[in-house]
């Protein structure tokens, strides 16, 4: 019984000082906020911040970017290419799906499909010298895989030589351009 009692008088005694502490740290924090209104008012800080520019994290990095659309990669017409392939070694990558590659390509072209682009670029080296002109070939005119492939290379190689077939597979073959492949041609 002794013992209870010397509990309930500890915790009269504590008590007061609990709730002061309590009541302490309630002052301070709103003494806190209240000055940083007041010092807000005197430096006549706005109270709803200025919108800011849209921004994306950078690839790889911790800091934030500005959201900037690239340019797209320079292009090439198909008769610069075709002159291009019999004078000037240039390597020629197709962006389109295996299966389409094995259909047909332009002759010499290294197969990269757009789809599996980053994976084989992160775990293999490609044949690709960067003391040569890269172009990048796709299906069609926009060629959206041709760019994409072709910017993973530039970024890749830091080469700065790539570019893009205007026009892409389609216009090489409306061309009567060579192809190899199961639709080879002269």
């Amino acid at each position: 019984m002794r013992g209870a009692i010397g509990f309930a008088r500890l915790t009269v005694t504590v008590r007061p000082w609990l709730a002061t502490l309590r009541d302490s740290a309630l002052l301070g924090v709103a003494a806190g906020l209240l000055g940083v209104a007041a010092l807000a008012i005197q430096l006549d800080v706005p109270w709803v911040p200025d919108p800011q520019p849209e921004v994306v994290a950078a690839c790889g990095m911790d800091e934030l970017a500005p959201s900037v659309e690239p340019e797209s990669l320079p292009r090439v017409a198909v008769a610069e290419l075709s002159r291009r392939v019999q004078d000037d070694p240039v390597v020629i990558v197709d962006a389109r799906s295996g299966e389409a590659f094995l259909d047909g390509h332009i002759p010499g072209a290294i197969s990269l499909p757009a789809a599996d682009a980053a994976s084989i670029l992160a775990s293999e080296t490609l044949p690709i010298p960067i003391d040569r002109d890269i172009v990048t070939y796709c299906d069609d005119a926009p060629g959206g895989d041709a760019e994409y492939v072709g910017r993973l290379l530039d970024d890749a190689l830091g080469c700065d030589r790539v570019r893009v077939l205007d026009g892409g597979f389609e216009a090489w073959v409306g061309a009567g351009a060579p192809v190899e492949g199961a639709l080879q041609s002269g």
